[in-house]
């Protein structure tokens, strides 16, 4: 971890090491300017005024001078003594004590097997041991330091071993200077931990001007412009004249020979030309021949000595040989090509480069590298001003905790996408930001890292009835990438989860049902009309009732609405104040609803009466709202899950956005808004980010902002935790076996008890899907087709129909009556009965509706071809 030490003497909120390298800057340079500080410390303006006024503290520098530069009163760096002192105490002496971790003049490094902890600056400083003492360990009370115990040791001396400077920050947690297995082993990573990265600085300098190869060549240009010299270069300038003069005499002679106009001028002209070009070339053969003489020395002297010792080093050992000389070759060329001019791009560059500033985000860097990547991201490209900036590491990835100079994060939350662009290696839409409940401009940004859910635990088993409704909140049903459980409340309190189809919303609700079926005090029914129940998986064996028909689902909501609003008539007889006590004697009911928008759907089936007309409709999503706002203090609740939250969806059910606690999966910014209240997502709730499961890829599924009273109001995403199928189905049959029971007092109000729809609900199979509409539909459309496809039959026209085409069935024998009309209107009767119950397991009704402006009500063909599929239902 990375910290911001404060030193008392200096001010507040100062890195010791960012006035340090300040000093140095400020007396190599021997300019106090704070626009010169601020560029080459990459430090805000605001915090360039603090380090001045420390750096005057210190006596570095002299007061404010307004516009002008402070004056360095000191003019070497080595003289910056008394200021190290200051900063970090003196740490002479041959016998010393570990340090805390608080007082370490550099960063610490990382144990990624372990969450650190962040360091306590109400350490003591240590005391400065004595000049003349022996080199042996100090006796007495040593200071505590972080791992637990203190350390002591003989040190090695100045003149045996001596820190190398370490400028990333990565000094070792316990002394590396102390003879102990601690220290030797401490000794031994530092001085790895800086070998590798002195080899990752050497690669990185591959790619500058500084780079093997370009010295290579360069050195190779300067040998070869030596051996062509002064001589080589006149020779070359004096060859290219005279192929130019002659190539203009040659022009001259041409416009001479076909020239009218002044022909014996520019003869002349011509002649003269020829003359030079002779001089000329003269001249270049003159100066080629003495500067090949030149030449060949020089040339004899640099290279020939490169070309028999290759030949004497194959000669001797064959190939190997003549690849050692090529590599000293390649050496010796690049000690030459070692110094170069450096543009302001490569001087930068460079810079970077020895400053040990990392190229790539990986899990396992130094923080102190990390933070140098955060800090120019946030400073540079985002123009954020900072005060402060921590990192944490962790083996998920990393915290970056963010004191923010006068400013929200808002524009943070604007530039997520800029910071993970200037972040190289970080995932797409996996950075988080976090607005801290403790101050506006306080914030965290989460790094993850390749695989942060890596630790998740599995979903901790319950025993049955091990739980209370009372303690549920503290039951794990998810873990943030930290690590932290995290648990619901689920007394009296109504939940929404929302989430993009395929986005684990299914997933939260088997962590919540895991829970709810362990207690010993709630009622628990599923309602899912979408998918059959199998989002609920094996633990719908240890529910009261799985609801599957919409029909069943409004007796189901009938009876939990009459169980609600008829409790509170018993507060005051059973003594329990203001909202009903929950307890194994009198339990909760807690209703549990998968696919909520095809809930909406079947709400609006209709009702008809026995002679078929339409008296109403199912109203599901009606009676939930009722439950939300008539039946909480009762203890009668709901657990709702939804693909949205936008009208396509769920119709006019806003009530939704209302509930207590909003568990948001991956969704889109429509449902986001209509959840939080505006800026929201400037605060961190970016739940849009996120990304779905698809195919085999998890991505972010069951990854969920979590917004539940006082106590989860950060933007902190959590995962639910999960098992195997296998044992959700374990578990469901073992809390299947010894069920709550309802009380008698609260199924007073009610018209069925609780024991008659379990049993409705086993004597009930389950529906399946047929292959296409109903025997009768078919026959019926068959009628239809014989008689020419009319608009629509009446309802005795209908049945006579089907009476000649089956008779066995339809025959007008076959109803009794006292007369022949009697009898007809028995079987019209019997059809319409026999059409409302075919169709009622699937999703289709057929209406009486009027086809002709002068006929009475009957069966329209448009409606038939809906139900057998040959229209959409829209149409």
């Amino acid at each position: 971890m990375t910290e911001i030490d404060i030193n008392p003497e200096i001010g507040t909120g100062l890195d010791r090491k960012l006035l340090w390298a300040a000093a140095e800057v400020l007396v190599s340079t021997q300019f106090g300017s704070r626009e010169m500080l601020q560029r080459k410390l990459r430090i805000g303006w605001e915090q360039t005024r603090l380090v001045m006024d420390a750096m005057e503290s210190l006596g570095v520098v002299g007061p404010d001078q307004g516009s002008r530069a402070r004056e360095v009163l000191i003019r070497l760096v080595e003289d910056l003594e008394p200021v190290f002192e200051r900063l970090y105490g003196d740490g002479s002496g041959a016998t010393v004590t570990a340090l805390p971790l608080a007082r370490q003049p550099e960063a610490t490094p990382v144990d990624f097997t372990k969450q650190p902890t962040p360091p306590s600056s109400a350490v003591p400083p240590p005391s400065t041991p004595e000049p003349d003492s022996e080199p042996e360990a100090e006796s007495g009370p040593e200071p505590e330091p972080e791992h637990g115990r203190a350390v002591e040791g003989t040190v090695y001396t100045a003149d045996e071993w001596e820190l190398r400077p370490d400028p990333e920050g990565d000094r070792p947690w316990i002394n590396p200077a102390l003879r102990t297995p601690e220290g030797r082993r401490a000794r031994a990573h530092y001085i790895g931990r800086q070998a590798r990265r002195r080899a990752r600085k050497a690669a990185a300098r591959q790619r500058t001007v500084h780079g093997f190869v370009p010295r290579v060549l360069r050195g190779e240009k300067r040998v070869r412009a030596w051996v062509i010299g002064v001589e080589g270069a006149k020779a070359r300038a004096d060859i290219n004249l005279a192929l130019v003069t002659a190539e203009d005499a040659d022009r001259a002679a041409r416009r001479a020979g076909r020239a009218i106009i002044k022909r014996k001028e520019k003869r002349e002209a011509a002649v003269r030309l020829q003359q030079d070009a002779g001089k000329q070339l003269v001249i270049a053969q003159a100066t080629k021949k003495h500067a090949q003489q030149k030449v060949a020395v020089r040339a004899s002297l640099a290279y020939g000595p490169v070309v028999v010792a290759d030949a004497l080093a194959y000669g001797f050992t064959n190939v190997w040989g003549a690849v050692g000389a090529l590599l000293l070759n390649l050496a010796g060329a690049s000690l030459l090509g070692r110094d170069v001019e450096l543009t302001e791009e490569e001087l930068e560059r460079l810079e970077q480069v020895e400053a040990g500033m990392p190229q790539e985000f990986h899990i396992g860097m130094t923080p102190k590298a990390f933070e140098l990547m955060v800090r120019e991201a946030l400073i540079e490209k985002l123009k954020c001003d900072i005060t402060s900036l921590q990192v944490f590491p962790y083996e998920w990835g990393f915290e970056i905790r963010v004191v923010l100079d006068g400013m929200t994060p808002k524009r943070i939350a604007d530039g997520l996408e800029t910071l993970e662009a200037n972040l190289p290696g970080v995932r797409t839409s996996s950075i988080q930001l976090r607005q801290s409940m403790e101050g506006r401009n306080l914030c965290t940004i989460v790094v993850p890292g390749p695989n942060p859910w890596k630790h998740l635990p599995e979903l901790p088993y319950r025993e049955p009835k091990s739980l209370t409704t009372a303690d549920i909140h503290t039951a794990q049903l998810s873990a943030s990438m930290a690590g932290e459980p995290l648990g619901l409340p689920m007394c009296r309190t109504n939940i929404n989860i929302v989430g993009k189809s395929r986005s684990g919303k299914s997933t939260w609700l088997r962590a919540i049902l895991d829970a709810l079926t362990a207690t010993n005090d709630q009622i628990v029914i599923g309602i899912d009309l979408g998918s059959a129940g199998s989002g609920f998986s094996g633990l719908r064996r240890g529910l009261h009732l799985t609801v599957t028909d919409p029909d069943f689902a409004a007796e189901v909501l009938d009876w939990a609405l009459d169980v609600g609003r008829g409790r509170p008539e018993l507060f005051e007889e059973l003594g329990m104040g203001q909202n009903w006590v929950t307890s194994p004697k009198r339990p909760g009911v807690k209703l549990v609803v998968d696919e909520f928008p095809e809930l909406v759907k079947a709400s609006r089936k209709p009702i008809y009466d026995g002679e078929g007309k339409k008296i109403g409709e199912l109203d599901l999503d009606g009676k939930l709202q009722r439950l939300h706002h008539t039946s909480a203090k009762s203890d009668v609740d709901v657990i709702i899950a939804s693909q949205g939250l936008t009208r396509a969806l769920i119709g006019k059910n806003t009530w939704l956005a209302e509930l207590p606690v909003q568990v948001m999966c991956a969704c889109d910014v429509d449902d986001l808004m209509l959840i939080m209240p505006a800026g929201a997502m400037d605060e961190g709730w970016t739940p849009n980010r996120l990304m779905p499961a698809m195919g085999d890829q998890v991505n972010d599924a069951g990854v969920a902002y979590v917004l539940a009273g006082a106590q989860h109001t950060e933007a902190i995403t959590y995962r639910a935790c999960v098992t195997s199928d296998e044992e959700y189905t374990r578990r469901g049959i073992e809390r299947g076996q010894d069920l709550v029971t309802m009380d008698a007092e609260s199924e007073e109000f009610t018209s069925v008890t609780l024991a008659d729809l379990m049993a409705k609900a086993d004597a009930m199979k389950p529906t399946r899907r047929r292959s296409g509409p109903p025997q009768l539909i078919k026959t019926i459309r068959s009628v239809f087709q014989e008689a020419g496809d009319p608009a629509g039959l009446s309802q005795e026209e209908l049945a006579e129909a089907l009476g000649q085409v089956d008779p066995q069935r339809w025959g007008l024998e076959h109803f009794t009556g006292e007369d022949e009309g009697e009898q007809i209107t028995a079987r019209t009767e019997a059809l319409r009965s026999t059409v409302n119950a075919v169709l009622e397991p699937t999703e289709h009704s057929w209406a009486l509706e009027k086809y002709s402006s002068k006929l009475s009500r009957g069966y329209r063909l448009r409606d038939l071809k809906v139900i057998t599929g040959e229209t959409p239902k829209e149409s």
